[in-house]
């Protein structure tokens, strides 16, 4: 389920020498290579784990998660079974519904993150109705239009018909998560959390991003890179280190207060 995005830091006697573990989730159609260029513009001491979610990678042979609730329900625990320190989370497009979804679950459960990062997504409520048709009964001719629109994905890809039916079968499935997901009312959660956005993604525009500030205590901090829908490849660089600096930001404030002597 969790890949490495680079090779781990080396150990001692003392143990592992990560300072933070950070864990991508990816979005539809998408896997856990997809992060892989953003790996060397993190800290050199962080664990960087990036998820592969039922039906691609080495969960290929097993089904598509339903929904949101199903994705968190096998996501947590092997969550809490991999860490040992501090982590994040970091999700895009439908990884950020997933996400949030996971956060909420992980507060809950008394095992919250450090930092909550959300990419091209509305906020929750606004997900919820964005779409007037279920994209994953569309047909295969349209799934493949709609990934050539989209970019992210090379065109010689999309022309060979075998590449092309596997990936659409990998999208429908994560497409059918997205247009059924269904926000559950509650409170908000209680991370630090930075919303990320590419400036000319037409999935998710300012009006539909600034709202996710309802569902976060803390102050959100937005972020528009240039880009469209998948700005994050062209864009790697620079998202991490937006990232990196927003979760050592949330990092300190979270230590306790010097005591006086």
């Amino acid at each position: 389920m969790f890949r490495d995005l680079r090779k781990r830091p080396d150990t001692s006697s003392s143990g592992p020498t990560e300072e933070l573990t950070c864990y991508f989730l990816h979005h539809a159609g998408g896997s856990a290579a997809g992060f892989t260029s953003m790996a060397r513009s993190f800290p050199a001491g962080w664990r960087l784990r990036a998820v592969d979610l039922p039906g691609r990678g080495s969960a290929s042979l097993q089904p598509h998660c339903r929904d949101a609730a199903e994705a968190v329900e096998l996501l947590m625990p092997a969550l809490l079974a991999d860490v040992s320190g501090p982590y994040c989370v970091f999700g895009h497009s439908m990884g950020a519904l997933i996400g949030y979804e996971l956060v909420r679950a992980l507060e809950r459960a008394g095992s919250p993150p450090v930092w909550l990062g959300v990419s091209a997504m509305p906020a929750p409520e606004l997900a919820s109705a964005r779409f007037s048709e279920r994209r994953d009964l569309w047909p295969p001719e349209r799934l493949v239009d709609f990934m050539r629109v989209l970019g992210g994905t090379p065109d010689e890809l999309l022309a060979d018909p075998g590449t092309a039916d596997w990936m659409v079968g990998i999208l429908r499935g994560d497409l059918h998560l997205v247009d059924t997901y269904a926000y559950a009312q509650g409170p908000p959660v209680d991370v630090p959390m930075s919303v990320f956005m590419g400036a000319d993604d037409e999935l998710s525009t300012p009006e539909l991003i600034d709202d996710w500030q309802s569902y976060c205590t803390r102050p959100v901090r937005f972020h528009f890179l240039p880009g469209g829908h998948f700005y994050l490849f062209d864009q790697a660089e620079g998202l991490a280190r937006a990232m990196a600096e927003d979760i050592e930001r949330s990092r300190q404030r979270a230590l306790p207060e010097p005591q006086s002597a």
